[in-house]
Parts: structure tokens; sequence; C-alpha cells
């Protein structure tokens, strides 16, 4: 999942997804509307700066909540590069799993008792403005502050994995049985059951007429399937524990001029060679990447004048390269984090060698499976 970057903290990268518009003007309706039947006298120029604020407010809070979690993994390891905010939330884009009980704990409880913190801070601003007299839609702001972050800690502390509260239930059943395995598929079981009960709410809730079901539909939703892919990157990292990156590359790259027309790549390379992928090469240089799904917007007729290298995708170093020395399953996830197929595999030079998709990471992962490895 990835956003528009809109800044740096710690050298952690702050990313808002296009869906955080809609939580936003969500939360900025229901903090109107709230703030405005509590205050009816207050001009509507008063109201709506104060609702904008407190909105605001509430993100900045939710960035310092996940902020905690990925400055505590940086410490301890677990290696947090970008933070993104989105329709239900924030999450940290974790590179590894904590590699103890102690440090999954340190990690996952930090969030939670940040926002506890900043609701007893915002309590004491209400009670502050309260004391002295400040205009009641202020007081109210910080009041709601304090309890929506109040509320961000109780919901992050329900124990479904991979929510907070799941992620310390997690170590702690690793540290009783000493298995990470198995306490991330208990944990994950947990949090797929909490994900099927907030479904079956929400559907009650609309069954009863209120349409505001749909948002525990959605985020129960949500919370199953992350609890079952966070299950799933767990028993990738135990079967590619020791397997590095050139251990599974296809070496030499295989290229395509930039400046062939589509219909020359499509018959001379992807139907010769039967791959779904190949690398851009122009001047002697790798300059891009070209996968199959990119030729179907271009209608038929007009592969014979359109060059690879106006629909290829250009090199990105940051996201499409890996170096040969890396685990697979850090390449693995490097691909799962920019929605790539492939990256391309480089020496201690810089210079690319070669090439490894997430289908040589899995066709691995089923041999060691078959196998009992």
């Amino acid at each position: 999942m990835q956003g528009w970057k809109i800044g740096k903290v710690f050298g952690i990268t702050i990313e808002i997804h296009f869906t955080w518009l809609i939580i936003f003007g969500l939360i900025l309706s229901v903090v109107t509307q709230e703030i405005g039947q509590t205050a009816p006298d207050a001009s509507r120029a008063s109201l709506w700066a104060t609702a904008i604020i407190t909105t605001l407010l509430f993100f900045v809070c939710l960035v310092l909540h996940e902020l905690a979690h990925s400055v505590m993994a940086n410490r301890l390891g677990a290696g947090v590069s970008r933070i993104t905010l989105f329709v239900f939330g924030g999450v940290s884009q974790l590179k590894n799993e904590p590699d103890s009980p102690a440090s999954e704990f340190k990690v996952a409880i930090v969030g939670p008792l940040t926002s506890i913190i900043l609701a007893g801070l915002f309590y004491a601003i209400y009670l502050g403005l309260n004391g002295l007299g400040v205009s009641s839609v202020w007081v109210l702001a910080a009041n709601w502050v304090a309890r929506i972050n109040l509320a961000l800690a109780i919901f992050n502390m329900l124990p479904g994995f991979p929510l907070d509260g799941g992620r310390v239930l997690r170590s702690i059943l690793w540290s009783a049985w000493n298995s990470l395995d198995r306490a991330t598929r208990v944990a994950a079981n947990v949090g797929q059951a909490f994900g099927y009960i907030l479904v079956g709410l929400g559907f009650l809730m609309i069954i009863s007429g209120n349409w505001g079901g749909l948002w525990p539909v959605a985020l129960g939703w949500l919370l199953a399937s992350a609890a079952a892919g966070s299950y799933q990157r767990v028993q990738l990292q135990q079967a590619l524990g020791d397997v590095y990156v050139h251990d599974l590359m296809s070496s030499p790259v295989r290229t395509i001029p930039a400046q062939v027309t589509l219909a020359q790549a499509a018959y001379d390379h992807f139907m010769a060679a039967r791959f779904t992928a190949f690398a851009v090469e122009q001047e002697g240089a790798i300059v891009g990447m070209i996968r199959m799904e990119q030729f179907q917007p271009i209608p038929r007729e007009r592969w014979e004048h359109t060059t690879v290298a106006e629909v290829m995708e250009p090199l990105d170093p940051e996201t499409m390269l890996v170096n040969s020395d890396k685990m697979a399953v850090d390449a693995m996830m490097q691909m799962a984090e920019h929605d790539l197929g492939r990256l391309l595999v480089t020496d201690h030079s810089g210079n690319i060698i070669g090439i490894i998709s997430s289908s040589d990471v899995r066709r691995l992962v089923r041999v060691k499976s078959g196998l009992g490895m």
C-alpha cells in the first residue's frame, strides 16, 4: 500500500493513501455534528475551524501512535521505513518480524501506551480550558480528542492479531510455547474470529436499518484478511530463513531493446521465450521493466506504432533493485510492499546481474513444503 509522501520523521516516511480522504471527510462530519449539537450558539466559522483542527489533531495522534511502534521496531532491529495512513487508520510497514517475544511485546505495547498518554494529555487540556472559561467549542474539541485516543487504545488492545493486543497475545504465547509458528497461528485465528464477529455485527446493524454497519463489516473483513496474511508471512519467513536472493535469481537478465515496437516485443520476445516480463535495455543500460499486463491497455492496431520505451515502467532503484546477498524473504517482502512481481538483482558494485520473481520464491516454498523441509 503506497500513497502520497508528506514528510519524514526519524527517517520514517509518512504517506497518505487516497482512501484516507474518505475517513478524513467522515470524521470531520462527525466532529462538526457532535460539537455543533453540544455548542449550538457557536458561529459557523468557529464551528468549522474547530472541527478541522480537531480532525487534524486526531490524525496527528494516529501518526504518533504508529511512530511509537516504528521507532521501537527500528531500535530492536525489525525495521520500519514507512507509515501509511488509509481509510481504516494507519499501518507501519515492518520489514522483519521481531526476533524474540520480548521485542514483540515492546513493539506492540508502545502504541496503545502512546494513545493512553495522549488521551490523558488532552483530558488535562480539557479540564484546564474548562476551568479557564475558554470557548465551549475548544473545550469540547479537547474532550473529543481525549476520548478518541482512549477508544483507539482500547480497540487496538483487543486480542486479535495483527492488532496490538493480538501481538501482545502472540508474544505471551511465543514465550510460553517457544514456537513463533504456533503462537502466530493461534493469535491469527483469534484475529480472524474477531474480524468475523465484527462482520456479523455489521450485518445485523444493516438488517435493522442502520447503514453505519458498513464500517464494522469493512473493518472486520480487513482484520480477518490481515490476520490470515500475517500468518502466511511468518510461514514464508520460516520457509525461506536460510535462502538468499542469489540462490533463486535467474541470470543473465533477458532484455528487450527500448526502441522496438510492442508488436516486435510480443512476437519476438514474449511469445518466443514465454516469459511474462523483461528488463528493458537502452544504450547498454537497463532502464526499466515491461510486463505482459502493460500491453493490454494499448489497442492491437497501435502495437506497430508504439515502442516499448513508451509503455515500460521506468527503473526505480529504491523499489525495483535488490542485492544478491539479501535474504530471499526480504526480497519477497519488498515485492509485496511495492506490489511488484519481480526485482532486478545487483552485485556489490551495483551492476544488474539477474532477476528474481515472486513465482521463483513460491516455487521453492512448495518444494520445501512437499519434501517436509
